[in-house]
């Protein structure tokens, strides 16, 4: 089929296609000679989940691949998030009960299979980069089913505030999270990581099965959960600081942090306090988060600043 009249057209369609393809020799080759290396210090996988994940690979047989296991997780997930949609499309419908748990067993189903992976390959002596690549890419679509999960549960359709605020933090966090891997050449979980918020929103989706979408609700026409946000943007931060924290800074100079993190939590209290008395909508972005998050990030990029210098600029900020 000829395409003269659009040939530049048609040329740069097939240069954009082949660009966004294919990796070149030198990256295949790299890829190749890639060595995966991580850190985890999740309190549920020391606690709990690693002697489960342990006991569930010993039933896979050793002809498993571990990417059909991955591959496997990723449908039921996905299954599960298109069987929850359907009942709430527009994140503003109430779903059946059963909607909800089997999105919740889905999701636990999905984050065993995604943990197991790796061990059987292990098991099976076939670890290969192109096994962790596959990995991520499955995990970055999960990541979109997760939030769709949180949207769905509380019926975040009736704010579309909260929408965003749900599909940017997720997006932001699970970007970061593998920017830094990039950076420093490890994947490092902290204390409270993926299995922790999957977990979360394994819970979200269990309670709104047990008590209904009404459950999230507010007489002032809101999300009884909205006021979350808000805090949460205070405590994780403070708490992921404080738990990577690789010195101690924040044990030496004590005073300084809570100064800092009772500022930032009493300037969101006080936001609350202002929409409740004046029945209004609670604003989930305040510029005194800036703070946590800047003393965040830079942990998560080798503290490309000094910590106690910028803790004390974020303080008195």
């Amino acid at each position: 089929m000829g395409c003269s009249p659009g040939s530049r057209l048609c040329g740069f369609w097939s240069w954009y296609i082949e660009a966004d393809s294919l990796a070149t020799e030198q990256e295949l080759k790299r890829l190749g000679e890639h060595k995966y290396s991580a850190v985890d210090n999740s309190w549920l996988d020391e606690l709990c989940m690693k002697k489960w994940w342990e006991y569930v690979v010993t039933w896979c047989p050793m002809w498993v691949a571990p990417n059909l296991i991955t591959l496997v997780g990723l449908v039921i997930n996905l299954i599960t998030v298109l069987i929850l949609s359907s009942f709430s499309y527009s994140a503003t419908e109430p779903a059946p009960a059963w909607a909800y748990a089997q999105a919740a067993l889905g999701l636990f189903f999905y984050q065993t299979l995604d943990a197991i992976d790796g061990k059987q390959a292990r098991r099976t002596g076939s670890s290969s980069p192109l096994g962790e690549l596959f990995d991520h890419g499955c995990d970055s679509m999960t990541q979109v089913f997760v939030t769709l999960n949180i949207c769905y549960a509380m019926s975040l359709g009736h704010m579309p505030n909260g929408v965003m605020f749900v599909s940017i933090v997720s997006v932001v966090m699970f970007y970061a999270a593998h920017w830094s891997t990039y950076c420093t050449g490890q994947l490092r979980f902290s204390k409270f990581d993926v299995t922790e918020a999957q977990m979360s929103v394994i819970a979200v989706l269990l309670t709104t099965c047990i008590f209904g979408n009404s459950f999230w609700d507010t007489n002032l026409g809101t999300s009884v959960i909205f006021p979350l946000f808000p805090l949460l943007m205070v405590v994780l931060p403070f708490c992921m600081i404080y738990s990577r924290a690789e010195t101690s800074v924040y044990d030496d100079h004590i005073t300084l942090f809570m100064l800092c993190f009772g500022a930032v939590g009493a300037k969101a209290t006080n936001r609350l306090v202002i929409a409740h008395m004046s029945k209004s909508e609670l604003r989930l972005w305040d510029w005194i988060y800036l703070g946590p998050l800047s003393l965040m990030l830079n942990q998560y990029y080798n503290t490309v600043f000094d910590e106690l210098m910028l803790l004390r600029i974020v303080t008195v900020r």
